[in-house]
């Protein structure tokens, strides 16, 4: 299980809340792993995964767009590819056993949301804040 730490959060409630959800589907996948229910729960959990990163992409995305974050489209790039990885983990969770697809996805996503929230995402929270506190 992952747990929320405060040195998690880049400063924006708003993304930060949303990362906090990410956490939760994240350890939803744990549970399903730990309670050997992966194999029926992995279309689920995917599912959840990909209607929330596409909420929260747009919404991230917005947010850098308003204040005029200059790397956009490098961001936006990275959301894509974790889009389509995603996508592909989906595929091939079709024909490999549940219970690897979901360890597969379980590390996939813990690897990629920590060092997109402590990196990426905490680039445009800095962007942002200093130009906030210019106005």
């Amino acid at each position: 299980m992952l747990v929320w730490e405060d040195s998690y959060r880049i400063g924006n409630e708003e993304m930060d809340s949303e990362h906090l959800i990410l956490f939760a589907i994240l350890n939803q996948i744990s549970i399903n792993i730990d309670a050997d229910m992966a194999a029926s729960c992995l279309n689920e959990v995917l599912g959840a995964l990909e209607a929330y990163i596409s909420y929260h992409f747009a919404h991230e995305e917005a947010l850098m767009r308003a204040w005029g974050y200059p790397g956009l489209e490098s961001h936006s790039e990275s959301h894509r590819r974790f889009i389509e990885d995603v996508a592909r983990m989906r595929s091939a969770a079709l024909v490999s056993s549940g219970h690897e697809a979901a360890m597969r996805l379980r590390f996939f996503v813990l690897d990629w949301l920590l060092n997109h929230i402590l990196e990426t995402d905490a680039d445009y929270a800095s962007f942002i804040a200093a130009k906030a506190g210019n106005q």
